[in-house]
């Protein structure tokens, strides 16, 4: 494996936080005869909203990273809370 540096070990260790919860919570939540497009989208419904609340300062304290537009150089967070719009834009069981 490529070495990376410290922050990035960190970012990837709660990316894969993420994914397992994200996993463990639909496991939990499944009946046998559920869809499984529907138990796919509340997997990936919950590893990105996981993953907002990481871009928000939510998550952990461990890391503090942002999403910036690269033509204007402004932040994606500006006077939103990333995690909150899942909601109204992704879908989920």
């Amino acid at each position: 494996m490529k070495s990376i540096a410290e922050n990035q070990k960190t970012l990837f260790q709660h990316l894969k936080y993420i994914q397992e919860l994200s996993v463990i919570m639909v496991m939990s939540e499944s009946k046998e005869n559920d869809n499984l497009e529907e138990l796919l989208y509340s997997a990936s419904y919950n590893a990105l909203y996981g993953f907002l609340e990481l871009i928000d300062g939510y998550a952990t304290d461990a890391i503090k990273v942002d999403l910036i537009d690269k033509e204007t150089g402004i932040s994606m967070r500006t006077n939103v809370e990333l995690h909150d719009m899942c909601a109204d834009y992704l879908r989920s069981k």
